[in-house]
Formats: structure tokens, C-alpha cells, sequence
């Protein structure tokens, strides 16, 4: 059997082809190009597909996008939600579909590890999440992304912030004041996170999201992930005997 998974983000939404328990990736696609959707339905027309997965935490008129692109395919759908708990997992939060779905399955891809370890990711926003070595999540936070930092002050400051700043300890100009600012802000706040919740013990970091790969290099202990929300994904259907 051959299905297609989809995670739909606030930026783009990715694809995979699923076959036996394995996936591998198709183009993702930015919901900025007007064509991301035909592009999409061409994706799905593949005629081996016999089922799609939907994890979805778009919203607004990107919604109204995918609504458009899933009334297109023929294949049933089957949408993925949080839900409070699931193999070991235990989700901390009372209302758990509140819980993005995307954070929901990294943290079910994440938890069979058997470890105290938290899961970071770099998307349109930053979130980060801490999850017990019983599977427990403890809770988590959501923060401007970096890159949603920069351009936010560039679209409201024009002509203060034109052109690339390199983040440092401190500088002396203010491209580089930006840069080290928001590098320090977000570097901060992960590390109180990790030392609150594990009290200076080591901790398994794992990074994943399509902001991730520049943060590495500042994150010693950190592990890339950028295929955990499929990987979760395949844990959901295997869980959930789909």
C-alpha cells in the first residue's frame, strides 16, 4: 500500500510518499507561490497513492488553500489531531488540540527514546517542548521565530535595518546590533528552558524545522531532526492500527 503524507505548516507544506513503513520526501512547497497547489495536486496524482495523511496546523487563508487542494484528490483523508495520549506519550495540556499537531508528533516520534530530552523547532514561530523519559510532556513555549524577528523589525523600521547583519557578542552597528540581539535572545531563552527544566543535567536536544540548520553550530548538545513530524506521523498509523 502507498499513501502520501502531509504536513502543513504556516509556510509551506510538505510531502512524502509512504510505502511498507518507510517514506521518502517529495518537494516541498511554499504557500507563497500561487502555483503551490496545482504543484500539489500533480504530486498527489500519482495513481499508486491509495490513502493521504493530513497533519495540518495552517490557518487563515492558507487553510482555505488546502481546503481547495484536498477537494481536488480523490484519495480518502484522514486528518491527524493532538490527542492526550498516546503509546507512551502523556501531553501536559488539558485542552490537548490546542497542541499543534506538528509539536504533538514530534514529540510522539521523540518519546520512545526513553530519555529526558526536548524538542526545538525553527518554523515560523520557535517552539520548544519538554518531554520526561516516561513520556511526560511537561509543557512548552512559543516565541517569534529568529527569521520572523528580522523581518518584522525590517518591515517596521524601513530603511533602519537594509541588508544582513552577523550576529556576535556585541557590535558596533546596527545591522550586527540586530543580528547579535535576536541571536542572544533566542540562544537565552533556550538555555533557561533546558536548565530550569533538567537542572544543569545533559539533556537530548532535538532541532528540527526548515529554520534549524544555522542554529545547529550554537547548540553543542543539540541533535538534527528534520524528519521528525513524519517520523511521528508513521508512529500515529502504526499506533493507531491505520
Amino acid at each position: 500500500m502507498v499513501d502520501c503524507l502531509i504536513d502543513s505548516g504556516n509556510s509551506r507544506i510538505k510531502m512524502a510518499r509512504r510505502e511498507d513503513a518507510v517514506w521518502h520526501p517529495l518537494p516541498a512547497l511554499d504557500y507563497d507561490d500561487p502555483h503551490a497547489v496545482d504543484q500539489a495536486l500533480e504530486l498527489l496524482s500519482d495513481a499508486e497513492f491509495e490513502r493521504v495523511y493530513l497533519a495540518t496546523v495552517s490557518k487563515g487563508w492558507r487553510a482555505e488553500r488546502l481546503d481547495h487542494l484536498l477537494s481536488g484528490i480523490r484519495q480518502p483523508v484522514t486528518r491527524i489531531e493532538s490527542c492526550a495520549e498516546m503509546g507512551r506519550l502523556r501531553i501536559a495540556y488539558a485542552q490537548p488540540r490546542q497542541l499543534g499537531v506538528d509539536r504533538f508528533l514530534g514529540l510522539l516520534a521523540a518519546c520512545d527514546a526513553v530519555v529526558d530530552c526536548a524538542v526545538l523547532s525553527f518554523g515560523t514561530a520557535l517552539t520548544l517542548d519538554v518531554l520526561a523519559a516516561d513520556g511526560h510532556h511537561r509543557g512548552g513555549l512559543i516565541a517569534p521565530s529568529p527569521d520572523f524577528q528580522w523581518l518584522r523589525m525590517c518591515d517596521h523600521f524601513p530603511g533602519l535595518f537594509e541588508g544582513e547583519g552577523e550576529a556576535g557578542f556585541l557590535a558596533d552597528n546596527t545591522l550586527d546590533a540586530l543580528a547579535s540581539g535576536i541571536q542572544h535572545q533566542t540562544l537565552g531563552m533556550i538555555g533557561r528552558v533546558l536548565a530550569g527544566a533538567f537542572t544543569e543535567r545533559p539533556v537530548k536536544l532535538l532541532v528540527t524545522g526548515g529554520g534549524a540548520e544555522p542554529w545547529l553550530k550554537h547548540l553543542p548538545m543539540a541533535e538534527a531532526a528534520p524528519d521528525l513530524v513524519f517520523n511521528g506521523m508513521l508512529r500515529y498509523i502504526e499506533l493507531s492500527g491505520l
